[in-house]
C-alpha cells in the first residue's frame, strides 16, 4: 500500500491523496490495498480485544 500513501511517522496519520491525478486502473488497485488494510486493521483488533478478555479474566 506503500506505492499510495504517505504517512506522517510523527503524528501517525496518513495524507490525504489527491485522487483526481489517478487513472482508472490506480483507483481501482487503491480500493484493493484499501480492502486488504481494512482486513488487516481488524485481525490486529480482534487480537486486542482477545487480549482485553484474557485480561480480564485474571482481575475478576
Amino acid at each position: 500500500m506503500t506505492d499510495f500513501l504517505e504517512i506522517d511517522e510523527k503524528q501517525k496519520t496518513i495524507k490525504k491523496l489527491n485522487l483526481e491525478n489517478f487513472s482508472l486502473e490506480n483507483l481501482n488497485q487503491y480500493i484493493l490495498e484499501l480492502n486488504e488494510e481494512i482486513v488487516r486493521v481488524k485481525g490486529e483488533i480482534d487480537l486486542k480485544k482477545n487480549s482485553i478478555i484474557e485480561a480480564e479474566k485474571y482481575f475478576k
